[in-house]
Order: structure tokens, then C-alpha cells, then sequence
């Protein structure tokens, strides 16, 4: 069957049908030709077109192979690296990002049987970083390897082993003033012991001399008690009879609300007197006046 004239309308059907991504066991990459379906890939390879390359890639297979390998372990640590860096991300969800070109390589033509094999080709290679995670499965990350980035990377570390050191060395620093604060608490206390032991027998001979000064006191008030005064009349001891001097009793101040009684001869508020200062007294025997009734 011929093929659609180009720009009529089954050419521009054909051409949307093929536009996204199709099956890749559908896809040729001798020929860089791409089937929707099984009836359409085995007309292909029984066409002349496709005998003619298989008979080429026949001669050396390895070659092809190895190249078709090459080429797609190129394009897919590039794109990698540019799009992601050093971080990690799923193998199957980058793949997906991979494919999205039309015109990558295609793995049916390189020696990885599946994406699992050829993720773990590039980590024992050293090209990625590899690791598992429960949820995404296996997670790739592209390494680094340039002199630049050794270089820095020897520089982070040498920087993080030197704040470890200096960590190090300020911890041992502290335990050796916390030490030597302690050693100088322990001496004070020490010091302060001694001289309380040294004072203890002076302490033991203080009651006798308070005795004696307490005594001599007592003596000078009573001779200063006893001299006369100025108007001729001598001073009473109120030590010697006995009597202690009385002392004025504290005032109390009283801040409660509530009201005090007045004593009940006193008039007070509210209360009114027994008889009013406006009404006459009435003499012995006078009668009440009668009020007038008004008819």
C-alpha cells in the first residue's frame, strides 16, 4: 500500500496519530521508524527497506550495540545532570522525563535488558548515586567527579574536622575552669573553717568581759541617779525599788468600714430627742389645748 501524499488528509492523520509517545517494543531503531500496533511493526520488518539495514547492522552487531549503549548512557546522565544535579530523584520518574524527546535513544537497542539493570550499571560504575526508598523504589542522584568539585569537597571536610577540633579543645577548656572554680570553692571554704576555729576561744571569754562592762554601767547609772538636782530634791531609783517605768501604750489606728455605736445618751444620727426645743413646757395641772374642727 502507498504511502499518503504529503499535506493530504491521510498524511495529516497518520502525522497526529504518531505524535505522542507510542510502544517501544513497537519501535525500529535501525530504520528510526515507530509502529502503532503489531500489524503495523511486522509489515515493517518484512519490508525491503528494513532487510536491507538489518543485513548492514548484521555484519558487526556488537558495534551497533555498543554504540546505541553509549549513546543512550550519554544522553541520560546529561539531562541528569542538568535538570537535577546532585539531587535525588525516582529512576522511573526521570525515565518518563527522559522519553519525552522523540528522538532519544531507545532502550530495545542497547545492551540493558530494563531500566533496573541500567540504574545499577551506573552505580557500580560510580557515575550516580543510589539508593532505595520504600515509596519511589530506587532514587538516583547524578556525582559529581570533576578536580573542582574533589577539591571543594576535600575543603567542606577539612573545614568540618577543624570545627570538630575546636569543638573538642572548648569542651576541655570549660572542664578545666569548671575543675579549677571548684579547687578555689574548696579553698575559700577551708580558709573560712580556720578562721572560725580561730575565733572560737575569744568568743568562749566575751561572756565574762559583758559581765564586767554590764556591771561598771550599772554602777555609773545609779551615782548619776542618786546626785541631786538642780532644785535641791534627789532623784528616786526606780531600779532600786523595783518598779520598771512604764511605757505609753501604742496608739491603734482602726481602717474598718464598719460604723461604731454611739452611747445611748448621746444623740446620734437618725435618731431624734425625747422632746422638741419648740414646744412650750406645760406647767402642773394645764390641759391639753383641743384642736379645732373646721366644719
Amino acid at each position: 500500500m502507498p504511502k499518503a501524499e504529503i499535506g493530504s488528509t491521510k498524511h495529516l492523520a497518520n502525522s497526529m496519530k504518531s505524535k505522542g509517545l507510542q510502544r517501544l517494543r513497537w519501535w525500529c531503531e535501525p530504520c528510526q521508524k515507530q509502529c502503532r500496533d503489531a500489524n503495523g511493526f511486522k509489515c515493517h520488518v518484512q519490508s525491503e527497506s528494513h532487510v536491507r539495514q538489518m543485513h548492514v547492522v548484521g555484519e558487526n552487531p556488537q558495534k551497533y550495540i555498543q554504540n546505541y549503549s553509549n549513546d543512550f548512557q550519554r544522553d541520560f546522565v546529561s539531562l541528569l545532570r542538568t535538570a537535577h544535579g546532585e539531587k535525588f530523584i525516582g529512576a522511573n520518574r526521570f525515565y518518563n522525563e527522559y522519553i519525552r524527546d522523540k528522538e532519544h535513544i531507545h532502550m530495545n537497542s542497547t545492551r540493558f535488558p530494563s531500566l533496573t539493570e541500567f540504574v545499577k550499571h551506573l552505580g557500580r560504575e560510580g557515575i550516580v548515586n543510589v539508593k532505595e526508598d520504600e515509596k519511589d523504589g530506587l532514587m538516583i542522584a547524578w556525582r559529581d567527579t570533576s578536580v573542582a568539585a574533589i577539591k571543594r569537597k576535600e575543603e567542606i571536610r577539612e573545614q568540618e574536622l577543624a570545627e570538630a577540633r575546636s569543638g573538642a579543645g572548648e569542651d576541655r577548656m570549660l572542664k578545666k575552669m569548671s575543675k579549677r572554680a571548684q579547687e578555689e570553692a574548696e579553698e575559700k571554704a577551708r580558709i573560712l573553717e580556720a578562721r572560725r576555729a580561730a575565733q572560737a576561744p575569744k568568743d568562749s571569754a566575751s561572756p565574762l568581759a559583758e559581765e564586767k562592762t554590764s556591771g561598771s554601767a550599772a554602777e555609773g547609772a545609779s551615782a548619776e541617779t542618786s546626785s541631786e538636782s538642780p532644785t535641791g530634791e534627789k532623784k528616786e531609783d526606780a531600779a532600786a525599788d523595783g518598779e520598771a517605768p512604764k511605757e505609753a501604750a501604742p496608739v491603734k489606728f482602726s481602717f474598718g468600714m464598719k460604723a461604731k455605736v454611739p452611747p445611748p445618751n448621746k444623740v446620734g444620727l437618725g435618731q431624734m430627742k425625747s422632746q422638741s426645743i419648740f414646744k412650750r413646757a406645760r406647767a402642773d395641772g394645764e390641759e391639753k389645748p383641743k384642736k379645732k374642727v373646721k366644719l
